[in-house]
């Protein structure tokens, strides 16, 4: 053993822990306060830091609140609205209530908080600003004496601020409106479904107009923001490039559908201004002669002169009772039948023979036109007994779920319409010209169809209407006036256009349009007629925007809520958006969003808070479109509350809220 270390030697009984304790004592002494006033002030110091961090967040989201209602501080109640909104939303983000929900200013806040919301009418900014006082976390003032509360705020200058801006993404917005009949009824009577033609200025109709007008007039100059027109009453009017025969314009009459197999082949075009003798065979089936409609047996081989006299002769008075006093400027001096002879569009048939035994019109007129019965035997032989079936649902009375349009609950393929709503939506569109005549069957099988033109070119008014026929002086009338030489297509669908001034046209167009509604009214022949306008636009949003009171025909509600029950709405929302679509090329622009609203012209929709409430006003629309959110369905009493809600879709479209950069 070594013994050669002098320490040892000279202290051999002292140990290291001996010969050190007193400076670890001290030490210790001196370092735990500090380490422990350190990790205090770092553990006040972070839970400062953490509720400053959420009440800054929670205060970005009341801002976000905030500028959602937009009520631009307008008045006191205006801004005790946004402190109690702000509030609200920050005492949910927080575990320390600063305020309570009470509208006075006196009670608003409790002791030791302050919060505001200022607005930048200029910028379009909402400011949120706060503090609060946190009385678990204190720190003394200069001059000692007791430690005080710790005072958080938001950073002003990054915090709780919003703007309100307009995005200048693409929109396109389709005007989806109701044009029926009950479009004239006053817009304070919630009762009204009826036609009354002289309450101008007051008709929900005008109000309609004027509030798109407004809101066109607005947004015209912003070449991102396209607007088209889709006029709806059973049926959408589709302008003509042709033109009648009397020197006027022609329209066309469109819905999209699929039909049921047995009615997919028939040339609804052609089959638009025949006369099928419909009360004949009524009869026939009543005495127990003719069993079922659809078989062409029952007509040709036994009354094949009654199918061609009927469609012959209804040319012969299309053309002497509307085009011939259309043509002659002085019918004191010219014969009607004269007339038409000069412009060869009608000439005799001399052939006694010929005439009786092919059941021919003394006069033949109208046949250089393509879609003369004498041109289309084959179309006349396979589908002459589909268009009486088709009459008889629409015109019998026999069957309650069915409408005036030949495309209902009997003849349309509900699924197989939505299935091919984008694959096949070309086929799916029928289109066909609508005679320029008043409403009898006489001149058309489909006479309910798209009426509001006539209405607005005095073809058809409110005598006629209330006499529920047409005399020789309502054709002298019409002949006189030169209703159907001077025939303007209007109201029609005006689809988005790449036109750097198509807003213009389009508010041009609806300004010096007299719009006279008229006809029965069905809501999703027209919101389906839109899909094609939509696919069409090249915009990177759809908004499909239905106004109408709501009263859809009894057979077309029928109708209506079998395609809301078959999710129609989400496929067409869906649809816009699907890459699928566009690859394919059924859409021009793939939608980043598409959206449905519906505006209510009632007062009956006005203050609406539950559920049950809005099934009860919207039905479907709201249960099954809108998938019961009500801030797809709006309501208007006059042109100021249909603009104002107007333009709110508009700013939920087209604004969004951001926080302002650090």
């Amino acid at each position: 053993m070594n013994n050669n270390n002098p320490l040892k030697q000279n202290n051999p009984k002292l140990s290291f822990l001996k010969c050190t304790s007193g400076a670890v004592a001290i030490a210790m002494a001196i370092m735990l306060p500090a380490i422990f006033t350190c990790m205090t002030f770092s553990i006040n110091q972070s839970y400062t830091m953490r509720n400053r961090a959420k009440l800054s967040e929670a205060t970005n989201e009341a801002s976000l609140a905030v500028v959602a209602i937009d009520n631009k501080n307008i008045d006191d109640d205006a801004k005790k609205q946004n402190r109690k909104i702000a509030l609200n939303y920050i005492n949910y983000f927080i575990t320390k209530k600063i305020g309570d929900a009470s509208q006075t200013d006196t009670n608003l806040l409790e002791s030791g908080a302050k919060i505001n919301v200022d607005y930048d009418e200029n910028k379009k900014e909402y400011y949120v600003t706060y503090n609060q006082q946190l009385d678990e976390f204190k720190q003394n003032n200069n001059q000692g004496g007791n430690p005080k509360p710790v005072v958080m705020s938001n950073k002003t200058e990054s915090y709780g601020n919003t703007r309100k801006y307009q995005n200048r993404d693409s929109i396109d917005f389709a005007f989806i409106s109701d044009f029926s009949a009950s479009s004239t009824c006053l817009y304070s009577d919630v009762d009204c479904n009826d036609y009354f033609p002289d309450n101008y200025a007051l008709r929900r109709l005008d109000y309609m107009k004027e509030a798109i007008v407004d809101i066109v007039k607005e947004y015209e100059n912003y070449p991102e923001y396209q607007f088209a027109l889709v006029p709806y009453d059973i049926g959408v009017p589709i302008e003509s490039e042709t033109k009648n025969e009397a020197g006027g314009k022609n329209y066309n009459c469109s819905v999209m559908y699929k039909m049921n197999t047995i009615y997919d082949s028939i040339n609804y075009n052609f089959w638009a201004n025949k006369n099928i003798a419909y009360t004949k065979w009524r009869k026939l089936k009543n005495d127990g002669v003719i069993q079922d409609y659809t078989k062409s047996s029952n007509y040709f081989p036994k009354h094949r002169k009654i199918v061609n006299y009927s469609m012959d002769n209804s040319y012969y008075h299309y053309y002497s009772q509307l085009i011939g006093p259309a043509l002659n400027f002085d019918p004191d001096n010219m014969s009607d039948m004269k007339v038409l002879r000069e412009h060869d569009l009608c000439y005799p048939r001399t052939d006694l023979w010929d005439r009786l035994e092919k059941g021919q019109s003394e006069w033949a007129c109208g046949t250089k036109r393509g879609d003369h019965p004498e041109k289309n035997k084959g179309e006349i032989d396979r589908n002459y007994g589909k268009v009486v079936q088709l009459f008889d649902y629409m015109f019998s009375g026999d069957y309650k779920d069915v409408h005036y349009s030949f495309a209902n609950t009997k003849t349309v393929d509900v699924a197989g319409t939505i299935k091919t709503l984008f694959s096949e939506m070309k086929r799916n569109i029928i289109t066909f010209e609508r005679p320029i005549s008043p409403v009898i069957a006489e001149f058309s099988p489909f006479m309910g169809m798209c009426q509001a033109p006539l209405y607005s070119n005095k073809i058809m008014d409110k005598e006629i209407v209330a006499a529920k026929k047409v005399t020789s002086a309502t054709y002298t009338k019409i002949g006189q006036g030169k209703f159907v030489a001077n025939f303007e297509s209007t109201p029609h669908l005006i689809p988005f256009s790449d036109k750097a001034d198509h807003n213009r046209d389009l508010l041009d167009n609806i300004q010096k349009t007299n719009w006279m509604p008229g006809g029965g009214t069905d809501t999703m022949t027209a919101l389906l007629r839109t899909v094609p306008v939509m696919a069409e636009g090249r915009g990177n949003n759809k908004v499909m925007i239905i106004i109408s009171d709501g009263k859809d025909d009894p057979g077309a509600e029928v109708l209506r809520d079998n395609f809301l029950d078959e999710g129609v709405c989400q496929a067409i929302t869906a649809g816009l958006r699907s890459k699928e679509n566009f690859d394919n090329g059924y859409i021009t622009k793939l939608a980043k969003s598409a959206i449905i609203y519906y505006i209510k012209l009632t007062p009956k929709a006005k203050n609406l808070t539950t559920d049950d409430q809005y099934k009860t006003e919207y039905g479907k629309w709201f249960t099954k479109c809108m998938n019961g959110n009500s801030m797809f369905l709006m309501e208007a009493q006059d042109r100021k509350s249909l603009t104002d809600v107007i333009t709110k879709i508009i700013d939920i479209e087209t604004g969004k809220f951001i926080k302002k950069p650090e």
